[in-house]
């Protein structure tokens, strides 16, 4: 009788689960697997940022901005077609909490705030104030940069981008911050260098 069950079992651990995968696969059986998790809009094919040069793009006339910058982390971009005012920082607020939400990995993100209009002083300051190494590249100067951002001009629009400088994901100006940490949370497991 033990022999009988050790068979059965032995069937059951190794056969079944091949007849499962062949019937999922088969004609008779139109089962799909769930579609994607992300939140964001992948761009596909991915589009990599071409060379750029900004000069005086973080507030000082001296300082030249280029692609490099943006390499070897992952950049979280909020993009802003006309004047930053209150929905604007608040977006910001949320992208840099975005940041911080990802605990060990925060030097793993950079945050980019980048925008048609030039900012005023204030404004810079405030962008600043909420994150010491936010990359301002705002205004017609910064065109090479805002310029290549897939539907730029359109509205305003979160990106993220790889640490090779490509444009991955693409979210609405009224997207869920929410969605983007978990996009950004999954990136970062996925493509973890410990």
């Amino acid at each position: 009788m033990n022999n009988k069950l050790a068979l059965i079992a032995v069937f059951l651990v190794f056969v079944l689960p091949v007849m499962i995968a062949t019937l999922l696969h088969s004609e008779w059986f139109d089962w799909q697997p769930a579609g994607m998790r992300n939140h964001g809009e992948l761009v596909q094919p991915v589009l990599p940022l071409e060379h750029f040069e900004i000069l005086g793009a973080v507030g000082s006339d001296d300082v030249v901005l280029d692609r490099t910058a943006l390499l070897e982390r992952w950049m979280l971009v909020y993009y802003q077609p006309g004047e930053c005012a209150e929905v604007c920082l608040e977006n910001l607020y949320w992208l840099r909490q975005v940041r911080r939400a990802q605990d060990r990995h925060q030097p793993d993100i950079g945050l980019v705030f980048t925008g048609r209009e030039a900012l005023g002083a204030a404004t810079q300051d405030h962008i600043v104030d909420l994150a010491a190494d936010f990359l301002i590249l705002a205004g017609p100067a910064a065109e090479a940069f805002w310029g290549q951002l897939p539907g730029a001009g359109v509205n305003a629009a979160f990106f993220i981008l790889d640490p090779a400088g490509n444009i991955i994901l693409r979210y609405p100006k009224d997207a869920d911050h929410n969605g983007i940490r978990r996009d950004l949370r999954r990136l970062l497991t996925w493509t973890r260098r410990d």
